[in-house]
């Protein structure tokens, strides 16, 4: 996962968020939740989803705001996804504020014996504790030589937060793929996450020992490094699926060379 910094809701969406809470035929008003989810959801599609999806892919750079695949503006390939549950506010339900852009977390992807959906997929309608927004949370994020995502305790967080956040994405977005009652990993996630990161961890280390041999590995050059991955996360720029994997390990390998 990355920081997602917010941008401003586009005026179509805000438009039509607005029509339909002050039309009286529309129903908003007498709307009341949980029991009234299906109405507000249709309601929800009446948005300008083409619209939310260019927004959103721009600002998460091309990246899937849990999982960090590649996500383009198509139905096809992103979701649109609430924060706060549709299910759980009638304001936010209509807020662009609100959304995320997400991959299917699978639900496309080749059926292998099992079949493990992450991401939204996975979490449905549950409440998170883990945000995309908080900076502070995502400058926790770290992962393992084995292609694990967890989250860090050095970070000055509480614990009670740290457990609650590894919580999140071990059984809410499952991005660790299925685990048994000790923790240990058992299946990949049908999108093979696990095997993506390890993937990148082999890379990175196979970049870190030509540059060595080259003499050319240290705290200076690793800098430009980082600085080149981090400007992908800038602007309206399309940044390389899974980015933050490579950026952890820079960083790490950084902090090592200082």
């Amino acid at each position: 996962m990355i920081y997602i910094q917010k941008r401003r809701t586009p005026d179509v969406v805000k438009s039509k968020a607005a029509e339909i809470i002050n039309t009286p035929d529309s129903g908003y008003a007498s709307i009341s939740l949980p029991e009234d989810t299906k109405q507000l959801r249709d309601l929800f599609d009446k948005m300008p989803k083409d619209e939310i999806r260019r927004a959103l892919c721009k600002e998460q750079h091309g990246l899937c705001a849990y999982c960090m695949r590649r996500i383009e503006p198509r139905y096809d390939s992103t979701k649109i996804e609430h924060y706060m549950a549709l299910s759980e506010s009638k304001q936010k339900a209509l807020d662009y504020q609100n959304y995320l852009g997400v991959c299917y977390g699978g639900e496309r992807d080749e059926r292998g014996k099992v079949y493990v959906l992450c991401c939204d997929a996975a979490r449905k309608e549950h409440a998170l504790t883990i945000n995309p927004w908080n900076k502070r949370q995502m400058e926790a994020i770290g992962y393992k030589r084995n292609g694990e995502i967890f989250i860090r305790s050095d970070k000055g967080l509480d614990a009670q937060l740290v457990m609650d956040m590894q919580t999140d994405l071990d059984k809410v977005l499952v991005l660790n793929g299925m685990k048994n009652a000790e923790g240990k990993v058992i299946s990949d996630t049908a999108s093979k996450l696990i095997a993506v990161r390890r993937g990148i961890y082999d890379s990175v280390c196979s970049q870190f020992e030509r540059w060595d041999k080259k003499k050319c590995l240290n705290k200076d050059f690793l800098k430009g490094k980082i600085e080149y991955l981090e400007k992908q996360l800038q602007g309206d720029e399309l940044a390389e699926p899974y980015i933050g994997v490579r950026l952890y390990f820079y960083r790490q390998k950084y902090n090592r060379l200082k």
